[in-house]
């Protein structure tokens, strides 16, 4: 376990120390609320860690390293997790709400991450721009969500809307298939990408 923690410590300072400036003035952005401006910012902020060493060809130097595919996805997925957190905690605190829309904030914000970096990865896994992709997918989401209504009973109900990232009907179904999603990217870089 201490192994672990140590090899995460070296592995955030090498990210820290090379994309500092990025990494902080995108965190900045995540203290502004509101569910757009998360998911703009989540794009960028998940594609600044392992998808732009991927995308870049740097991702194979930190193989030589004693990373494995499976520490640096959940490495990043952990850092960014924390970062969310984090984040969504410190603009819940100027809204000035309950503990439970404290945490349905927190809820949101994690299953934007999930979903945004399990597409980034999935797409980085298959050799595609991870940006690029999610970035279609993350609109197509939007688009499809927020057609209709989330509510069973009304005339224009949309099932998708239930489970869309982006429209989080159901926050419950939505984290589920954030979930997938993030399961999806994992199998793509890590399993795919020949370790067990």
């Amino acid at each position: 376990m201490n192994e672990m923690i140590s090899k995460m410590d070296v592995y955030i300072q090498k990210e820290v120390k090379e994309k500092a400036v990025r990494i902080f003035l995108l965190t900045f952005l995540l203290l502004i609320p509101g569910i757009f401006i998360k998911t703009i910012v989540l794009l960028f902020l998940s594609a600044s860690f392992i998808v732009y060493d991927i995308r870049h060809q740097n991702a194979e130097l930190l193989y030589f390293l004693p990373f494995s595919r499976k520490e640096l996805f959940f490495y990043n997925l952990i850092l960014l997790s924390l970062i969310v957190i984090a984040t969504s905690n410190i603009s819940a605190i100027f809204v000035g709400i309950t503990l439970i829309d404290k945490l349905k904030i927190i809820l949101q914000s994690l299953i934007l991450l999930f979903a945004i970096f399990g597409l980034q990865m999935t797409f980085s896994g298959f050799e595609m721009d991870g940006l690029v992709w999610s970035v279609l997918i993350v609109l197509l989401d939007m688009i499809f969500g927020y057609i209709g209504s989330p509510n069973i009973n009304s005339a224009l109900f949309n099932p998708y809307s239930l489970v869309s990232f982006t429209r989080q009907g159901n926050l419950v179904l939505s984290f589920i298939y954030s979930s997938l999603i993030s399961f999806l990217g994992y199998w793509s870089y890590v399993i795919k990408g020949g370790e067990n």
